[in-house]
């Protein structure tokens, strides 16, 4: 078992503050997904930064599907599994870990980092469509073990509007927010 990573506080905070990406703290500081998760709920139940802080705040426009901030969404984790796939292997399933409206957390799907895939929520029981589709480029990633544990984080590039909606929709239904 190797040993804890002790991660200066005051440094971690100032990179978040400073809007350093998922990716480029798991980076910085050596850690794993779960790893930059423990990091931040321990800053929020210490008190050294509030949800808010850690998550970010959502700014969007109504008029545009473009959103520049990776921070500016809250992430939201999800109270039901829901399945993902991507467009061209519908029969291979993976599951959203998280969510917001600029990206996703997804286990069982195999990705690279800077790899850009069309996937698909399918959305019967939740809302009154069948599909949600949108392009996302693999920010993360983490072989897993078996390989349907594989997990990964993708930032969206590319939605329709309509499509937009009905993540913002999906996002309402299924989470504690």
């Amino acid at each position: 078992m190797s040993p804890k990573k002790i991660i200066q506080a005051r440094d971690i905070v100032k990179d978040i503050r400073t809007g350093l990406t998922d990716a480029e703290l798991m980076e910085k500081y050596g850690l794993s997904a779960k790893g930059l998760e423990s990091a931040f709920q321990k800053l929020v139940n210490s008190r050294i930064m509030t949800v808010a802080e850690v998550y970010g705040q959502a700014r969007f426009g109504e008029d545009t599907v473009i959103i520049d901030d990776v921070r500016a969404c809250a992430r939201h984790l999800l109270t039901v599994a829901v399945p993902i796939y991507e467009c061209e292997k519908p029969d291979q399933k993976g599951l959203l870990r998280d969510v917001t409206e600029r990206g996703l957390g997804i286990i069982g799907i195999e990705a690279r980092i800077g790899e850009v895939k069309c996937l698909v929520i399918p959305c019967r029981g939740f809302l009154d469509v069948d599909h949600i589709w949108f392009e996302a480029e693999c920010m993360w990633s983490q072989a897993g073990k078996p390989p349907d544990r594989w997990a990964g984080g993708f930032q969206i590039t590319k939605i329709s509007k309509e499509d937009l909606n009905r993540l913002r929709e999906l996002i309402q239904f299924l989470t504690l927010s």
